[in-house]
């Protein structure tokens, strides 16, 4: 029994595989696109023979594209953007915001646009909406042979494990259940990487990315300004005030040691040379 289901599993292997196979060598000479029937022609008619139409397959397109804007406040401009990527039916993907004093602010929004809606909305963030556009960089990369390609693997990796878990059904030595047990396995792990490719690539082709970098046009400052007049003198002066009494207390307080020790060892001194010399006034 063990002989005859190891070679009709490496016969289903076998099988599976060249059908995956041709399908997508199927797909790929027709180019993914249907025959649509035509109008019957007589045999003697010219168009015999150009009767079968090829309809255009519908392609699989990945867009990504990468947009420069300068915009006079980027914080607006940035939420101007969110709102006509949200309106269009799309989300943001990541944020990132730079706002350092003495810097310009900037801003980097990736955004997730739904691909039927990606050129219209690429416009809108290119427009005196959000600033003014310094670069755009577009590309478009057509995948759908591959679709094609992992839809038929995934297809026949489908249909592989179907038939060996009808074979383990049918195992009787233990040897038998524990190989196709293993195989299995194996397909099961192929079979998942598979589907995380196709998923992968219908949310590549069902959203454009759209990179947009705003730049701000000001450098960022913080503080208050200087008021200017009598009001800006007299800030000014207590201003200079308090930092002279700050200088004072910090030269008082880096003295305050070596004063101590000069008293410590000054006072002992002058109390012993007043002594000596009022002790020959005594003996006199």
């Amino acid at each position: 029994m063990r002989p005859f289901i190891v070679l009709l599993a490496a016969t289903l292997v076998v099988l599976t595989g060249c059908s995956g196979q041709g399908a997508g060598n199927s797909s790929s000479a027709s180019g993914g696109g249907v025959a649509a029937p035509g109008p019957k022609v007589a045999p003697g008619d010219d168009r015999a023979g150009t009767a079968s139409v090829r309809l255009a397959p519908a392609q699989a397109i990945v867009y990504t594209a990468d947009l420069t804007v300068r915009a006079g406040n980027v914080a607006r401009s940035a939420a101007e953007a969110k709102s006509i990527v949200t309106a269009a039916g799309g989300y943001v993907g990541n944020e990132n915001a730079v706002e350092d004093p003495g810097s310009r602010p900037s801003a980097t929004l990736t955004f997730k646009i739904p691909s039927a809606r990606y050129q219209g909305v690429l416009d809108q963030l290119g427009s005196s909406r959000i600033g003014g556009r310094v670069s755009l960089r577009q590309q478009a990369s057509d995948v759908t042979q591959e679709v094609a390609d992992v839809t038929s693997r995934v297809k026949s990796a489908k249909a592989t494990l179907a038939s060996f878990r009808k074979l383990l059904g049918k195992a009787e030595s233990v040897d038998d259940i524990v190989q196709l047990e293993q195989e299995i396995s194996t397909r099961e792990a192929d079979l998942e990487s598979l589907q995380a490719r196709q998923k992968s690539l219908s949310e590549q082709t069902s959203y454009a990315t759209v990179t947009l970098r705003l730049e701000g046009t000001a450098v960022t400052h913080h503080g208050h300004k200087k008021a200017g007049g009598f009001a800006g003198g007299i800030s000014t002066g207590w201003h200079a005030f308090t930092a002279f009494l700050g200088g004072l207390t910090l030269v008082l307080g880096w003295a305050l040691p070596f004063l101590g020790l000069a008293a410590l060892i000054g006072l002992p001194t002058w109390w012993i040379v007043r002594r000596r010399r009022s002790t020959p006034s005594n003996a006199g």
